[in-house]
């Protein structure tokens, strides 16, 4: 029976990260097993819960590959290490006595090693200032990181909350931080964590009776640094423990700083006095990047990687993948990896065929700008002959500008030609325009979706 709970765990640190293998599945023991049913000892009942709601299939998965048949998972909550009885529901006192204190052996081991300051300080090398690409959908953030960076505590920025879309650079805002501030004094306590490990952390704490060596790693910081804060909505328990975390390092005068994927007056399921805390300091954001600024990333992930790419190659990947720094890094990623593999350079037909499998054959062709003024021609209600001609009127300069927006950020084409191509007019206004609606895109989330409307026109449009 222990033989095969061992060939389960075996199977779960496959599909499982290991810190939340080492949190929710090393403290389960096996109870008993029948041909329908395998009882696990859980801790407490929320952690059962946990493991049910995250990681319930891949558990019963792992149980049907280790006993040949799938079986119902039932949790019994114990506090105490339970002994292993077998299918007939006797127990195996002398085999299970050796088995279980191996079992609190290895927990008790992973447990000594978790309260170990350095798994909480360190950081990607990856992620400093030197490699964080400045632009305008990012440029009030990363000054905003760096004030604090310099002087840590001693800036109004307490906390720095920063938020944005997934993979736009808040993580690498927020481990640059902690790299330059370890830079200007070596001796500075630095605490990176995601809020689910800090939940972890928590109640791995009580648990195992540690809620002052808890205390003593995150209230000691000199500079806390919390990524995805939006994973504690409904956690009151980590929440009240999060908020008095907050209190004693705000009244030390120390830096706190916070990245989320909204705003906190979006956040559901967190408290009022958090939200108000978090409000208390000074919030940034960061928009998907323009495509100057995919073009930058791009040139900077080659030169980081001493990678020589056409940059034919490296427009027609800002061209396609537009909203994502992650993604955006991803593809060239992934072209570098054909190349090499196939042993052969990087071109433009390898290219595509590369973010042809990311992102779909329809969304690879070249888009015209006739398509693209149709569609907001369409959408504003606005004729080609207002468009092109020298009218003032407000929706149909809006219109003009948009067109000249979307046809730089989709198709990449140069300022020059959409200029000539709306009506003679000069490359400076084009850039104007871009500039223009850039802006009003960052600023006015309302706006912002009449663009990804008319983008979703856009491709949905047939050649």
């Amino acid at each position: 029976m222990q033989k095969k709970w061992d060939s389960v765990l075996d199977n779960l640190q496959k599909f499982v990260p290991s810190h939340s293998y080492t949190s929710w599945f090393l403290p389960l023991c096996p109870l008993s097993c029948n041909d329908n049913a395998l009882k696990i000892s859980a801790p407490n009942k929320f952690h059962s819960e946990y493991v049910e709601m995250h990681y319930g299939d891949i558990l019963k998965k792992c149980v049907k590959s280790t006993f040949g048949h799938e079986l119902a998972i039932q949790f019994v909550i114990s506090e105490s290490t339970p002994l292993v009885s077998t299918d007939e529901g006797k127990k195996e006192e002398k085999n299970t006595e050796g088995n279980t204190e191996k079992n609190k052996e290895r927990v008790n081991n992973q447990v000594h090693s978790y309260y170990v300051e350095d798994r909480y300080s360190q950081l990607n090398a990856r992620y400093t200032f030197e490699t964080f690409v400045e632009g305008p959908h990012n440029q009030f953030a990363k000054v905003a990181s760096r004030a604090v960076a310099e002087a840590p505590g001693n800036t109004a920025f307490n906390p720095l909350l920063i938020y944005g879309d997934t993979g736009l650079g808040k993580t690498h805002l927020l481990q640059a931080i902690g790299h330059y501030a370890r830079t200007k004094n070596p001796n500075r306590r630095v605490i990176y964590v995601s809020s689910e490990k800090f939940m972890v952390d928590f109640i791995t704490a009580i648990r195992n009776n540690r809620l002052h060596e808890f205390g003593d790693i995150y209230r000691k910081a000199d500079i806390l640094l919390v990524d995805d804060i939006q994973f504690l909505e409904s956690r009151e328990g980590t929440q009240e423990q999060f908020f008095h975390t907050f209190n004693e390092l705000y009244q030390r005068g120390k830096q706190i700083v916070i990245t989320s994927d909204r705003t906190p007056k979006e956040l559901k399921g967190i408290e009022e006095r958090l939200i108000s805390r978090f409000l208390s300091g000074l919030m940034v954001d960061i928009q998907p990047p323009d495509f100057e600024s995919r073009i930058a990333i791009l040139q900077k992930k080659a030169d980081i990687d001493h990678i020589l790419i056409p940059p034919e190659v490296i427009e027609l990947v800002a061209q396609n993948i537009t909203t994502n720094v992650r993604e955006l890094e991803g593809a060239m990623t992934r072209i570098f990896a054909y190349s090499s593999l196939a042993h052969t350079d990087v071109t433009i037909n390898l290219a595509k065929r590369v973010i042809k499998d990311i992102i779909g054959v329809q969304q690879t062709r070249h888009v015209s700008m006739d398509i693209i003024q149709k569609a907001v021609s369409n959408y504003y209600k606005v004729t080609e002959n207002e468009l092109m001609g020298k009218g003032r009127k407000k929706e149909i300069a809006l219109a003009r500008q948009v067109i000249m927006y979307l046809s730089r950020e989709i198709s990449g084409m140069s300022l020059k030609t959409i200029g000539l191509r709306l009506g003679r007019r000069d490359h400076t206004t084009v850039m104007h325009a871009c500039n223009v609606i850039g802006k009003k895109i960052r600023e006015n989330k309302d706006f912002a979706k009449e663009i990804e409307a008319i983008k979703r026109q856009i491709e949905l449009t047939e050649l």
